[in-house]
């Protein structure tokens, strides 16, 4: 029986994963996690400055750098669970024809392209990694140097590129999407 308030689910309702689908989909919430205590540390680290410059008139050195390199686990560690829930922002102008079929391979092209899109991002992401490396290139003020940040840029956009691409692969067989949270 069901009570008041609650609601039944469906076969839609219900998204099993099994083998590299299940490792993907926990990869991206254990990169989600990443990125919301990355944004916790930016929140502390933002209060931290605007107390030590307004309070204390003692602005802390290298703020600035420390809140940049911060935004990067911020951003692309949260990428692909965005993606993979569904999170992003979406303009559904195909899908009001009201014919699955052309949604269906429409979202299985829009997720080709966007995961050859991001293959790109990721791969000039190592090349610039590379660069980076070479040259020890460094934030200004206190020097934090980018290769770790560019290494979670590699990662983020890698994990979003899989993400497409297997969402793809579940469009073009029919299957649902991951459920939203």
């Amino acid at each position: 029986m069901v009570e008041q308030g609650e609601r039944l689910e469906t076969e839609h309702d219900v998204v099993e994963f099994e083998g590299g689908e299940k490792i993907l989909d926990r990869s991206v919430k254990a990169m989600a996690i990443l990125a919301g205590l990355s944004l916790m540390w930016l929140m502390c680290l933002v209060c931290y400055a605007v107390f030590m410059r307004r309070v204390m008139n003692a602005p802390p050195l290298g703020g600035t750098d420390l809140a940049s390199v911060s935004l990067v686990p911020v951003v692309f560690l949260g990428f692909a669970y965005c993606g993979w829930t569904g999170g992003h922002i979406a303009v559904d102008l195909i899908s009001s024809l009201k014919k699955p079929n052309v949604t269906r391979w429409t979202d299985v092209v829009v997720r080709l392209l966007s995961a050859g899109l991001l293959g790109i991002l990721t791969w000039r992401s190592i090349i610039l990694l590379a660069d980076a490396i070479e040259i020890g290139e460094a934030t200004e003020l206190i020097e934090i140097p980018h290769a770790p940040f560019i290494g979670i840029m590699i990662v983020g956009t890698g994990v979003f590129t899989l993400t497409f691409l297997l969402m793809a692969w579940r469009a073009w067989r029919g299957e649902p999407d991951a459920p939203s949270p």
